[in-house]
């Protein structure tokens, strides 16, 4: 499976499924308009995400870098053991915030 997909649930945060990878993450930042709108900190619910990689972790650090021009925040939920391995190994710890 090489697919992503992303809902906004019913708390209002971005709920993504599926793989973050290299193969899904142009698709999936071509969306981005549709889940960057807003004034509040934006949320991602991770808990169905089966996998995610550095091209992944790219995407999640390319966010907050946008977020952070409009002066908002991105929370990240339920990350997996991989997504906060890779985080604390790559030394962005301090940059995404997993809640």
């Amino acid at each position: 499976m090489s697919d992503c997909a992303w809902q906004l649930n019913e708390s209002g945060h971005v709920a993504f499924n599926g793989v973050l990878t290299r193969a899904s993450v142009p698709d999936i930042w071509k969306q981005r308009k549709q889940w960057l709108q807003g004034e509040q900190a934006l949320t991602f619910d991770l808990q169905q995400l089966e996998k995610i990689d550095s091209a992944g972790v790219a995407m999640l650090l390319e966010v907050k870098r946008e977020l952070r021009a409009q002066q908002r925040d991105l929370v990240i939920k339920n990350a997996n053991q991989q997504l906060t391995a890779m985080i604390r190994v790559s030394g962005v710890d301090t940059l995404l915030e997993l809640a």
